[in-house]
């Protein structure tokens, strides 16, 4: 079940950056330059006159690696806009209020009654290194807890969300000059977790402790498939986990795609060229966004 916390993890780091410092650097067993997969979209009927790279991305990068290609500088160069998955992070202080906002409901149980006795010693040891209050998380929703554990493991592993892909690229396009729109805000995206059901937020609780002790392992793995543009790899860490259950699957991870699949059809149906950087578990497998453009008509092809 190792996927979830690797995706939980870096989603949540993002929004979390202000909770505490990220401590130093571990040794990472990480590959330092690849190609990571980047796709044209181009429009075969009347009125599909717009371009659309489509580039996968992790949220977080180590240190001194070489991701950037000639293909990619490429699409950079050519577009007028870029989209990234959601607006905002930039503020961390207005992300706290979203999340905070969504997060804490009165009447929570306390956590350690959330998951089954015999990992409750395991949600001890995370919630110390975490540097959380269990009074804080005992205030928060399963799947606040879960991302706010999950986003401490992430920073234990020394990883800094300021240079992510993201806002490497978003920093890139304001120096240009270029608008930067999203496909989600902040309260939608996590408005997803917010509506699961108990038993699959209980599920998240349960998949970031289990997973603790791998977290290091759990990152190099996604890190290196992503940079390599190995899409198979992708789809098998992304499909693990909660995303096992088919309802949870289609809320979690189809709904959006699909919803990101109908704004992107519409925005080829205009004149210009964009660069949509969202986080690579959505350009992986039969329910890729770009496979649902394709079923719309388009010609989408693999240029890296």
């Amino acid at each position: 079940m190792r996927n979830i916390l690797i995706w939980l993890s870096l989603m949540a780091s993002l929004l979390l950056t202000a909770c505490n410092n990220a401590p130093d650097p571990v040794t990472l067993n990480t590959v330092k330059s690849g190609k990571p997969a980047l796709w044209k979209v181009t429009g075969t009927q009347p009125g599909q006159v717009g371009v659309v790279y489509m580039f996968g991305t992790i949220h977080i990068l180590p240190n001194d690696v070489q991701w950037r290609t000639p293909a990619l500088e490429t699409a950079i160069a050519e577009s007028d806009q870029l989209v990234i998955e959601v607006l905002g992070l930039d503020d961390p202080q207005s992300a706290a209020k979203i999340f905070s906002r969504l997060a804490v409901s009165p009447g929570q149980e306390q956590l350690e009654s959330r998951i089954q006795p015999a990992l409750r010693k395991d949600l001890d040891r995370i919630i110390d290194a975490a540097n959380i209050s269990e009074r804080s998380l005992n205030r928060m929703e399963t799947w606040a807890a879960a991302l706010s554990l999950a986003s401490a493991q992430t920073r234990s592993l020394g990883l800094d969300s300021s240079g992510g892909v993201e806002k490497k690229l978003t920093a890139q396009f304001k120096k240009a000059g270029k608008p930067i729109t999203a496909l989600e805000t902040i309260e939608s995206q996590l408005s997803y977790f917010d509506r699961l059901p108990e038993e699959q937020q209980r599920q998240m609780l349960v998949s970031v402790v289990e997973e603790s002790e791998d977290s290091q392992q759990a990152f190099e793995e996604l890190f290196n498939a992503w940079m390599t543009g190995d899409l198979e790899q992708i789809v098998t860490l992304s499909d693990a986990g909660i995303l096992k259950d088919p309802k949870t699957r289609e809320y979690l991870l189809i709904k959006r795609n699909q919803d990101w699949a109908e704004q992107l059809d519409k925005r080829l149906h205009k004149p210009g060229v964009s660069l949509v950087a969202v986080g690579a578990a959505h350009l992986a497998g039969p329910d890729a966004v770009q496979a649902m453009l394709a079923k719309r008509g388009y010609n989408v092809e693999q240029i890296q």
